[in-house]
């Protein structure tokens, strides 16, 4: 019974004097599937073919079409584009050098060359190419996972509880593993739970906390709890169940069922604003250090409770939302913000009007954190 051979690596070699060419084709035919061309447009044709070579070693100096224009179109395409050059010339200058480098060749050879060095450099490109591919291979298996994991924690995160009775609000994510939440509820005597928070940084840590949050803060509600045990409840979850580098900041209000009196408690999130016939009547700092870093958190001594009048308004928004910059670095800032949600109150502006001029304040919509705003209507 024979063994069936093993594949060889084929590398095409690029060079208008047949001489040249024999010289190489010697020195790797052991190893490797030689595959001659005489002038670039041939080069292009074979690399282009399949099977594909797996490495390709170019002359510079060539009539018609000369290396620099070959590697040109190789990077062009987007079937030659991964495969390596190996510039094979007599020109030794390091101007020469740079300007294939610069265009993509892997390496630089020159003429006349040495052959344990030749096999040696091409051993090294072949391995090279073939980390990265596996590299690459698995980049995709990790994406495709980190995609079913980012589904099912989309999935956990929507809830039909969710009661937008209320509010105006606009919620940006970076991407689908959002570090920010917005939840809503009313407990069955009418009280109006209101919870923003935005975890440490972005990605699947942070994402996987929030249905936790999402769980705890419902259920209470639904079961007529107090604010203060969903309040430690989330904070015991937190320091818990994650890891000491995962917490939240964040802003829990309470409304009253009359829609009276608000409880606040601020943890680390920014100034919340407290509005009436348009003008800004209150701000309130934190209070609380962020959620889940101590095992308790003072929740007496840490809430703000305040009587309002009908038509009010109580905002709550991450620091994503001022923290946008434009293309020269400059912050879109608190005064910025606080102008706006003027407007807001006034009834001239809308949430989504915020989110259009932070757009353009930035330049585009990929801003670097999630932006959450939320108006409560007293």
């Amino acid at each position: 019974m024979s063994n069936a051979s093993t594949h060889k690596p084929s590398i095409l070699i690029v060079d208008d004097t047949p001489e040249n060419i024999d010289v190489l084709k010697e020195t790797l035919k052991n190893d490797y599937i030689v595959r001659p061309a005489l002038n670039g447009k041939s080069a292009l044709k074979i690399a282009a073919a399949e099977p594909r070579p797996d490495l390709i070693m170019l002359d510079i100096m060539m009539p018609e079409m000369d290396g620099y224009e070959v590697i040109r179109h190789l990077q062009e395409d987007e079937g030659t584009r991964k495969i390596p050059v190996i510039f094979v010339t007599a020109i030794s200058e390091m101007e020469g050098e740079l300007k294939g480098l610069e265009l993509g060749a892997v390496d630089y050879i020159t003429k006349p060359i040495n052959p344990p060095i030749v096999r040696a450099r091409i051993q090294t490109q072949m391995a090279l190419r073939e980390a990265k591919v596996k590299l690459e291979e698995q980049n995709h298996v990790l994406l495709h996972e980190r995609e079913l994991v980012e589904d099912i924690i989309s999935r956990m995160r929507s809830t039909k509880s969710f009661d937008d009775r209320y509010l105006r609000y606009i919620v940006s994510p970076v991407d689908r593993s959002n570090g920010d939440i917005l939840l809503s509820a009313f407990t069955p005597d009418g009280r109006q739970w209101v919870l923003v928070g935005d975890f440490t940084g972005h990605g699947l840590p942070a994402a996987v906390a929030a249905p936790l949050i999402s769980y705890v803060f419902y259920t209470h509600a639904q079961e007529g709890k107090g604010i203060e045990a969903a309040l430690e409840k989330i904070n015991a979850v937190l320091y818990q169940q994650l890891p000491v580098n995962v917490f939240m900041v964040g802003c829990l209000a309470e409304i009253s069922a009359d829609r009276k009196k608000i409880t606040l408690w601020n943890a680390g999130m920014p100034q919340c604003i407290f509005m009436r016939e348009g003008k800004v009547k209150s701000k309130f700092d934190s209070r609380n250090t962020p959620l889940g870093i101590t095992a308790q958190v003072d929740i007496q001594n840490g809430r703000e409770s305040f009587d309002v009048q009908a038509g009010s308004q109580l905002y709550i928004f991450s620091d994503g939302v001022s923290e946008v910059d434009n293309p020269q670095g400059e912050l879109f800032g608190y005064a910025r913000l606080e102008g706006f949600i003027a407007g807001m109150a006034a009834g001239s502006k809308t949430p989504e009007e915020l989110l259009a001029l932070l757009e353009d304040f930035h330049g585009s919509a990929n801003f670097s954190d999630d932006i959450t705003l939320v108006e409560i209507l007293v």
